[in-house]
């Protein structure tokens, strides 16, 4: 696990070819050289080599090899970059210890240690598939080869090699060894690259030979895939010269071997050269032959492990065998560290998207930009985050803390990265960020959707689900998606809420997605006494949770630092086995390990940097490894009830400060998933407040507000200095005093019990309000009231009322009733309306002497409006009235309607009338 996410190694990367097609070239490059004239495979030999690449994979071998391996010296001499000579000698098996080593032999820190990757699955692996093993074939073994390499290719955590090798005469090499004292051959100094080449020019200068072209003298291709000369010129040596001169070869054939054997000589020499000038590594290795025919070799020297698997003579073995063969191998080991690396070569930057859960202000700011975009809308699946990268056939997943689990093979060669839920082995995708050579997303989310639907999801191999993703041009549509957003997918995944994303918006939009849950709860951090966002202290008062319900989350807490406690280390599993293990709903703290008999937990933390105060071009993002010597206990709480949920053991860290705030506001308001449904008010009555907020934010110094009510508007009033309220109704009044109490403007407000008629008022006021309570005035009562307060009134005064000029039709529905008692065309009463009561008698006293146009019955489900009636005035005689006061008309308008209402909400909020007048001279 890299410190820094991404490494730098990153830029580095090209994109990945699938191993089908590297193995396919190589064959085909193969068969060419083989049907070259001038290869001999008498003499040449093919290696086709996978290798580690330690700078994405480090594991120690030191232990696993100690127990039994063969001990040599190899001696290694570079021509070029691509021809390279060894010579293996004093083979020892098994090898003795030497006593110095644990004197040089570095005690690895905790954060070495950490680097090191688990191998005990592909040592399981090893065990299962390994025909014998040929250590101790190694034993007094020498050997002096020519390697050249024709080409190279990466794939994952592999180097892959394909290798021309040539055995050399090593006769000579074995007389020196007897004569040379081993110990003078070992202390030899090393050559500096720079002056290596002298090795080889000392011995051209000692001879006269001329190195001849033995080759077809007609080709001349110099693009071929191997170099002639290197391959054969000093390469074409001989067992034994036995071997190769028979009775019956041909003069030609003769004339050659007299060339290959003075060229023995000249290796001979270069040999000798190598073992005096070059100081030898003393390696360390285990061999193994697979069933397959391939060869597993584990190298240790210096402080380097080496892993590589050898197809020499059998690289017939067929595409599907390697394959297979490589893979499980990869996945026995721990690719993570070139998983991320290569996510972050296929989209630099990346941050997981995060949506928003949005207070019931920023729906009504972003409604009508969702209508007219268009908008999608899914069902939130209860389980956990996961990107799936799919590498050519192959899926991986990464969670938010970039932990990578292999999950299989798939039916077709991919290049794409998706961001999904994932619960009980499914993946369910909700965004697809890269397709095929293209980085996503900077497209909007409706033409990534477009792209993700016209994959096929057979060829995952059930491993992800398509999810139901409905685009949406209307609040009707939404409303119908959330009724039935149960039924549309797998019934037995958990759904706990809704996301919201707009169709325009870029997935780097996080403003533009927004999440409404069934139930608002925020993970915190809990330290047995406080509760935490992050670094900030969140007030019990905030959090409010019943004393029971605390009490629980203090024996969850102690329950927890018991476990993570050093008495109770041998209880635990080991740390590399818990570090992976993922069980289906990752249920288990996987981000923990133990170094010195201490739990640690680590996480990475983003870090942004802004490059000339230009993040949309300019923003920097990398992941820095974050170890905690405690291992944080986060709890789920419900703030729509003040409860506790349960434990996150898959969580490493807390919501922040912001998050937990805007979900604290949501719970509030009760933005949950019921303020969309058809028999809901609750936006409907916000969006009124907003039109209230709207005016008031206009205006400062003293109020006078009219028909307060039960106190819904106290929080609009910070901006006055002084607030008089007046409300004739005992118990409204009483709601009224204790939302006071709780309002950090309570000094400000006074209250009046009275009506306003009657009232009788000292101060004179800057603004006064009256917001939907005159409605519950007639005609006549708006007269009385101007004259008894019109003289107290220096400002605005600034109604909000129901008009009845804008009345068109009777509204019925689940939410809201509204419509007239009486009828217009013969003035009778409707059924609605008891004629035993006071009402019929005062209703028909008022509308026989034209004190309001008509009776309107309202009732709103859910509020204080409950079988309401309440005078229809309108518009033209209020103004009349307010002018013959000495008021003027300074703004008039009916609202703009909120898109996110039921048409039924729509009908009834577009009868709303707004004026304000001043009597200001």
């Amino acid at each position: 696990m890299n410190s820094f996410i991404p490494s730098n190694n990153y830029s580095s990367l090209e994109k990945q070819k699938s191993l089908f097609d590297i193995l396919e070239y190589i064959y085909e490059q193969i068969n060419i050289i083989k049907s070259n004239s001038f290869f001999n495979d008498k003499i040449c030999s093919f290696e086709l080599e996978f290798r580690l690449r330690r700078k994405y994979v480090n594991i120690d071998l030191k232990d696993f090899l100690n127990n039994n391996s063969c001990q040599y010296s190899e001696f290694s001499y570079n021509e070029n970059s691509k021809t390279r000579y060894r010579i293996i000698c004093n083979s020892t098996y098994p090898c003795t210890e030497n006593e110095n080593e644990n004197e040089t032999t570095v005690t690895p820190t905790p954060q070495n240690e950490f680097q090191f990757m688990d191998i005990s699955k592909f040592l399981n692996y090893l065990e299962i598939n390994k025909d014998q093993e040929i250590t101790e074939t190694l034993n007094n073994h020498m050997e002096y080869t020519k390697k050249i390499t024709m080409m190279t290719f990466y794939y994952f955590i592999f180097k892959i090699n394909l290798s021309i090798e040539v055995l050399l005469d090593s006769s000579q090499i074995k007389r020196y060894l007897k004569i040379e004292d081993k110990s003078k051959i070992e202390s030899k100094s090393i050559i500096k690259s720079g002056n290596s080449k002298n090795i080889k020019i000392e011995i051209l200068n000692q001879s006269n030979y001329k190195y001849e072209n033995i080759t077809n003298k007609n080709d001349n291709n110099n693009d071929s895939i191997f170099n002639k000369d290197s391959v054969f010129n000093n390469d074409s040596n001989l067992k034994t010269e036995s071997k190769y001169i028979e009775k019956n070869k041909s003069e030609k054939e003769i004339t050659e071997y007299a060339i290959y054997k003075e060229m023995n000589d000249i290796d001979a020499k270069f040999s000798l050269s190598i073992l005096k000038y070059i100081t030898p590594i003393t390696k360390k290795r285990r061999s193994f032959m697979m069933k397959n025919g391939a060869r597993i070799d584990m190298t240790v020297f210096d402080d380097k492990n080496q892993l590589e698997i050898e197809f020499m003579n059998n690289t017939y073995l067929e595409k599907d065998n390697i394959i297979n063969m490589i893979h499980s191998i990869m996945v026995s080991l721990d690719c993570s560290n070139f998983i991320l690396d290569y996510l972050f070569f296929l989209m630099p930057n990346y941050e997981f998207q995060k949506p928003i859960t949005p207070s019931l202000d920023i729906l009504y700011k972003e409604a009508k930009n969702l209508i007219n975009d268009t908008f999608y809308v899914a069902a939130k699946t209860d389980g956990f985050r996961r990107l799936i990268i799919i590498i050519n056939n192959l899926m991986f997943s990464i969670s938010e803390n970039f932990r990578v689990e292999y999950i299989c093979q798939t039916k077709a060669d991919f290049h794409m990265v998706l961001d999904c839920e994932y619960l009980d082995g499914k993946f369910i995708p909700f965004d697809l960020i890269y397709y095929n050579d293209e980085d996503l997303r900077h497209k909007s989310y409706s033409d990534r959707i477009n792209i993700m639907n016209a994959i096929n999801f057979e060829e995952f191999n059930n491993k992800i689900i398509k999810k139901n993703i409905t685009k949406c041009s209307s609040f009707s549509e939404l409303q119908n998606f959330i009724i039935s957003f149960n039924k549309f997918d797998n019934p037995s995944i958990p759904n706990d809420g809704i996301i919201i994303t707009n169709g325009q918006s870029s997935y780097y939009d996080n403003i533009k997605v927004y999440k409404i849950k069934t139930r608002n709860t925020v993970d915190l951090r809990f330290n047995g006494r406080y509760f935490y966002a992050r670094d900030h202290i969140i007030k019990k008062s905030t959090v409010n949770l019943p004393f029971s319900e605390y009490k629980e989350v203090c024996l969850r807490y102690h329950q927890h630092k018991k476990f993570y406690s050093t008495k109770n280390m041998k209880e635990v599993p080991n740390n590399k086995d818990n570090n992976r293990n993922n069980n289906k709903n990752n249920n288990n703290k996987s981000n923990t390990e133990i170094i010195d008999n201490k739990f640690y937990c680590y996480y990475y933390r983003k870090q942004v940097e802004m490059i000339n105060d230009v993040p949309t071009k300019t923003r920097i993002v990398t992941y820095h490894l974050v170890r905690e010597k405690k291992v944080p206990f986060i709890v789920e709480i419900n703030l729509d009830n003040n409860s506790f949920v349960k434990e996150r053991k898959d969580k490493y860290t807390s919501n922040s400060i912001n998050t937990f705030n805007s979900i604290l506001i949501a719970s509030y308001q009760k933005v949950n998933l019921e303020i969309f449904t058809p028999s809901s008010t609750v936006l409907m009555r916000k969006y009124h407040n907003i039109i209230k907020q709207n005016i008031l934010h206009k205006y400062k110094g003293n109020l006078l507000d009219i028909g307060t009510g039960n106190g819904g508007d106290l929080h609009k009033w910070k901006n006055f200095r002084k607030i008089v309220c007046v409300e004739p109704d005992h118990e409204k009044i009483k709601v009224l005093k204790e939302r006071i109490s709780k309002s950090e403007i309570r000094n400000r407000i006074s209250i009046l019990q009275n009506t306003i008629q009657n009232v009788e008022l000292k101060d004179i006021y800057d603004v006064a309000t009256c917001f939907f309570a005159l409605n519950d005035f007639t005609y006549i009562n708006i007269s009385r009231m101007l004259t008894n307060i019109s003289k107290n009134i220096n400002g605005i005064f600034c109604l909000v009322f129901f008009d009845y000029n804008l009345f068109t039709d009777n509204i019925y529905s689940s939410s809201i009733t509204y419509k007239q008692c009486i009828q217009p065309e013969n003035s009778q009463f409707n059924d609605i309306i008891d004629k035993t009561s006071h009402i019929y008698l005062l209703s028909s006293l008022r509308y026989a002497h034209s004190e309001c146009d008509n009776i309107m019955y309202i009732n709103i489900t859910d509020s204080y409006v409950i079988n309401h009636y309440e005078c229809a005035i309108n518009s033209t005689r209020v103004k009349e009235i307010f002018i013959n006061y000495g008021f003027k008309p300074l703004n008039e308008y009916s609202i703009e309607l909120f898109p996110f209402l039921d048409k039924s909400q729509i009908s009834y909020t577009s009868n709303i009338k707004v004026i304000e007048f001043s009597n200001t001279i």
